[in-house]
This record gives C-alpha cells, structure tokens and sequence, in this order.
C-alpha cells in the first residue's frame, strides 16, 4: 500500500497524468475532436467515392448525346420536343 502511495504522490507520475488529462479532453486537438474529424474524413470520402461515379456516369451520358439517335430521344423525353407532323399528349396523375 505504501508502494502504491509513493508512487501516485511522485511529482512526475502527476505531471503526467495532468499532461494526459489535458491531452485526452482540454486541448483543442482533443481525443474527441480527432474522433469527429475521422468520421467527417470518411464521410467526405465516400462522398468523393459517389461524386466520381456520377461523373462516370455523366459522361457516359454525355458520349451518348453525341449520336443523333440518342440525342433525339433525349430531347423528346426531357424536353416533349416533337417533330412538325406529330402530336405530343401528356397525361398527367393527380397525386392525391
């Protein structure tokens, strides 16, 4: 018991554990703040991970907009572009 004594009142096994204690939760690169950093990094990098799909994918798309096929029934399903001789009729849902 002495022994346990002795060395939790030795100056520099308090120092270091005012140190740790300080460094675990007071400092402004806290444990805690490491940990939400970490978190944010992964989010951001599977936000990176799905930015760069769509882009693959939007190219794709916008390659495909380079036949003329494609881009005649991109217009007419985005747009209800038709030719002169035709009808276009669109019917609508009521969403109740």
């Amino acid at each position: 018991m002495k022994q346990v004594i002795r060395i939790v009142t030795n100056k520099f096994f308090i120092v270091s554990v005012a140190f740790l204690l300080l460094m675990l939760f007071f400092d402004q690169n806290d444990w805690f703040t490491q940990h939400e950093r970490s978190n944010e990094l992964k989010q951001t990098e599977e936000n990176i991970r799905f930015l760069e799909s769509e882009v693959k994918r939007m190219n794709q798309e916008l390659d495909d907009l380079n036949k003329p096929e494609k881009l005649e029934q991109y217009a007419r399903e985005k747009y209800h572009e038709k030719r002169d001789d035709e009808d276009v009729y669109l019917i609508l849902r009521d969403s109740l």
